[in-house]
C-alpha cells in the first residue's frame, strides 16, 4: 500500500466523520455536565459558611423566641422582649428567603419551599400574638401549639442541613462537579488537539494534491500558477486535446479520462528530464521545453504533433486522436514576466484552433496577423452598423461566357474585394473566415445580397438582361432562413428568381446533407438553382455530387492547368465533364487562361467558360458597358438558368 492510497484513507469520510463525531460527544457532554451542575458550579466554601451560619442563627433565633413565648405564657415574660424576637425571627426568614448571600441555603434540596412554609406559618402568629401582648388570651393556647410545631419544624431544618454528614456531601457534590468538568475539559482538549493536528496534516495533504493532478499525476494548474518565474530560453508550449468535448459526449468521464492518460503518456515519451509537462485541465497542457537553440524549437514542436496523432481504442471504437499546439520560443534579455510570454503561447494555440493549424508560433507575423484581424473584424462592424469605417467592401465582375462562342456573355461572377484603409488589399476569403469565426457569416450574406440587388436590378428592369446570377454561400448562410433573406433581399427588389443560381463550395457542404437539401428543395420551388462550386478541392466531392440537389458543376481552376501540354489531363477534364452531363448538371469550367486551354475546352461541347482569357474581373460599369457592346450577346431568355455568380 503506497502512501497515496494510505492518505487517501486517513482523509476518507468515515474517517472525517468518526472523529468529528467524538468531538461532538464531547461537547455535548460537557455542555450537558454543565447545565446540570450549574447550581454546585455557584457555590464557594465561603458561601457555604454562610449558608451555614444563616441556619445557626435561624435555630437560635427561633429558640429565643420559643423562651421569651414560654415565659409569656407563664405570666412572667416581657412583652417587649417578645416582639423584639418575634421581629428578629421575621427579618431572619426574610433574609434567608430574599438575599443573594442565602442562595445556596434556597438551592440546596427543597428549602426555599419549607423557608417559604415556615415565614408564612410565622407571618400567622403576629395577630395571636398582638391579642395576646394587649390582654386578650383568646386563641393564645391554639397559637403557641402551631408555634411548638414551628418551632420543631425549623430545628428539624437546621438539623437536615447541617446535622451529619450534609455539608461534607453538599461540599463534596462541588468538588465532584468540578473534577468531571476538569476531565471533560481535559478529554475535549485533547480531543481538539487530534482535530487541529489531523486538520494540519489535511492541510499540507491538499496543499500537495492540489498541485497534482489525480488522474496522471502531473503537476496541475495551481502548480503552473505557484511559479515564480521561468527562464527566459525556456520555450512555453500549450496544447489542447482536439474534440475533447466530443469524445467525453460519446465515450462519457471514464473514457474521456483513457483518453487524457493516453495523451499524457505520448507527451511524455517525447520530453527529456529536463522538460517539464503540466496538465491545467482535462485536456490542455502546458510544457516548459528545456532550452534549445531557436531553430530547432519548430523541430521539436512537429515531434510533439506528430507524436500526438495517433488512434486511440476504446472497447470496440477507435478514435483518431490530435492536438492543436501554441509556443512563445525563447526570449533574449531578462525573464520579465513569464505569465506574458504563457499569454503568448497560449495565444498562438487559439489562433491555431481557429484556423484549423496544427501549432502556431508566437512571434512578429502572428501578433501582426492578430492586430490585423482585429482591424478588420473592427471594420466589418462599422460596416454591418452602416458607421464610417476603415474597411471597405465593393463587388466586382467576371463574365462567364459559353465555350463556344466567346462573345456569348451568360452571366458573370460577382467577386468580393476588400480593402482596408491601413492595410491595404485584403484576401477575400480571409474576411469571410474572419465573419464565419466571429459569427458575422450571416450579416455578410445579407449585405452581399443587398449590394448585387443594387447593382444589378437595373439590367433586368431596365436593360432586360436574360443571364443569370449565383451567389456562393458561406456556412452560417446555410439554413432555412436562407429563404425569407433571398425573398427579402434580392427577389423583392426586382432580381427574377430564375436569374439566381446558389453556390455551395465542397467546404460549406461538409454540413448535413438532409438539412441541406431541404433548402435547396425550398428554393427550387421559387425557381432558384443551385451549383456545387470547386469541385475536386476536398476529398469527398462525387459524394457531393450524389448526395446534393444541385444543377451546376463548376470544375475548379486545378483540373485546367496544363492541359494543353498534357492529353492525360485534358482526357481527365473531358471525363469530369461527361460525369456532369450524364448527371443533369450544366458544366462550368474555371481558370481558362489562354488560347490553347480555351480550344481544348471548346472541343468538350456545350459547356461554359471562365477565365482571363476571356474576361479579367471588372466594375460593374465594365461589365455593363460590355452588355452594351455591339459584339456581346446574350442567352436566349429561357436557354439558360443561373449564370452570374457572387462570390462570398
Amino acid at each position: 500500500m503506497n502512501s497515496q492510497s494510505v492518505l487517501a484513507g486517513l482523509f476518507s469520510r468515515i474517517t472525517v466523520v468518526l472523529l468529528f463525531s467524538v468531538v461532538g460527544v464531547l461537547l455535548s457532554a460537557s455542555f450537558y455536565t454543565y447545565l446540570q451542575d450549574r447550581k454546585l458550579q455557584s457555590v464557594s466554601l465561603s458561601a457555604l459558611r454562610m449558608a451555614s451560619w444563616n441556619l445557626v442563627r435561624l435555630g437560635s433565633e427561633a429558640s429565643a423566641l420559643d423562651r421569651e413565648l414560654s415565659l409569656l405564657d407563664r405570666g412572667v415574660g416581657e412583652p417587649a422582649q417578645v416582639t423584639l424576637r418575634y421581629d428578629v425571627l421575621w427579618s431572619r426568614y426574610d433574609y434567608l428567603l430574599t438575599s443573594k448571600e442565602s442562595a445556596p441555603t434556597r438551592e440546596h434540596d427543597n428549602n426555599a419551599a419549607r423557608l417559604q412554609d415556615l415565614f408564612t406559618r410565622l407571618q400567622a402568629l403576629e395577630d395571636p400574638l398582638t391579642r395576646r401582648l394587649a390582654g386578650d388570651p383568646t386563641g393564645w393556647s391554639d397559637a403557641m401549639a402551631a408555634w411548638h410545631r414551628q418551632w420543631q419544624d425549623v430545628m428539624q431544618l437546621v438539623t437536615d442541613n447541617f446535622v451529619g454528614d450534609e455539608t461534607s456531601r453538599l461540599m463534596s457534590s462541588v468538588e465532584a462537579s468540578r473534577d468531571r468538568l476538569a476531565k471533560l475539559r481535559i478529554l475535549t482538549l485533547v480531543a481538539l488537539a487530534v482535530v487541529f493536528g489531523y486538520l494540519a496534516l489535511g492541510m499540507a495533504f491538499l496543499r500537495k494534491q492540489s498541485k497534482t493532478d489525480p488522474v496522471t499525476g502531473l503537476p496541475n494548474s495551481h502548480y503552473l500558477h505557484s511559479l515564480g518565474g521561468v527562464d527566459p530560453r525556456v520555450s512555453i508550449i500549450t496544447c489542447a486535446i482536439q474534440k475533447y468535448t466530443l469524445v467525453l459526449s460519446e465515450y462519457g468521464q471514464e473514457g474521456a479520462t483513457s483518453l487524457t492518460q493516453a495523451f499524457a503518456r505520448k507527451l511524455q515519451r517525447e520530453l527529456s528530464s529536463d522538460d517539464q509537462l503540466i496538465q491545467v485541465s482535462a485536456s490542455e497542457f502546458v510544457i516548459l521545453l528545456a532550452p534549445l537553440e531557436p531553430e530547432f524549437v519548430e523541430s521539436s514542436v512537429y515531434q510533439l504533433v506528430s507524436a500526438t496523432r495517433f488512434d486511440w481504442r476504446i472497447g470496440d471504437s477507435v478514435w483518431h486522436a490530435s492536438a492543436v499546439f501554441g509556443v512563445a520560443p525563447p526570449c533574449a534579455g531578462k525573464a520579465g514576466d513569464w505569465q506574458i510570454r504563457y499569454q503568448q503561447a497560449h495565444r498562438a494555440l487559439v489562433q491555431a484552433s481557429e484556423e484549423n493549424q496544427s501549432y502556431f508560433i508566437d512571434g512578429e507575423a502572428l501578433r501582426r496577423r492578430i492586430l490585423e484581424e482585429r482591424q478588420i473584424h473592427a471594420g466589418l462592424l462599422s460596416l454591418f452598423n452602416e458607421e464610417p469605417g476603415a474597411l471597405i467592401l465593393r463587388l466586382v465582375y467576371q463574365p462567364i461566357v459559353s465555350a463556344s462562342d466567346v462573345n456569348l456573355v451568360t452571366g458573370a461572377e460577382v467577386l468580393l474585394r476588400c480593402e482596408h484603409e491601413s492595410l491595404g488589399f485584403i484576401p477575400p476569403n480571409r474576411v469571410v473566415e474572419l465573419c464565419e469565426r466571429y459569427g458575422l457569416g450571416e450579416q455578410l450574406g445579407c449585405w452581399l445580397f443587398s449590394r448585387v440587388a443594387a447593382e444589378t436590378r437595373q439590367l433586368y428592369s431596365g436593360l432586360r438582361y436574360t443571364g443569370n446570377l449565383s451567389i456562393n454561400l458561406n456556412p452560417a448562410m446555410l439554413s432555412m432562413k436562407l429563404i425569407g433573406n433571398v425573398e427579402r433581399l434580392l427577389l423583392e427588389p426586382g432580381i427574377p428568381a430564375a436569374a439566381l443560381c446558389m453556390e455551395i463550395t465542397e467546404d460549406n457542404a461538409a454540413l448535413e446533407f438532409g438539412n441541406i437539401n431541404d433548402v435547396i428543395e425550398a428554393l427550387h420551388g421559387l425557381g432558384i438553382t443551385f451549383a456545387l462550386d470547386d469541385f475536386g478541392t476536398g476529398h469527398s466531392s462525387l459524394e457531393y455530387v450524389r448526395e446534393l440537389k444541385v444543377d451546376r458543376l463548376k470544375i475548379d481552376r486545378c483540373f485546367v492547368e496544363g492541359i494543353e501540354l498534357d492529353a492525360n489531363k485534358a482526357r481527365f477534364l473531358a471525363s469530369i465533364v461527361s460525369m456532369a452531363n450524364q448527371a443533369f448538371m450544366k458544366s462550368v469550367i474555371e481558370g481558362v487562361e489562354n488560347e490553347s486551354q480555351w480550344q481544348q475546352v471548346e472541343s468538350f461541347g456545350d459547356v461554359l467558360v471562365q477565365g482571363y482569357y476571356a474576361h479579367k474581373p471588372m466594375s460593374f460599369n465594365d461589365y455593363l458597358a460590355l452588355l452594351l457592346d455591339a459584339k456581346t450577346r446574350w442567352p436566349a431568355p429561357d436557354s439558360v438558368r443561373g449564370n452570374a455568380e457572387a462570390q462570398v
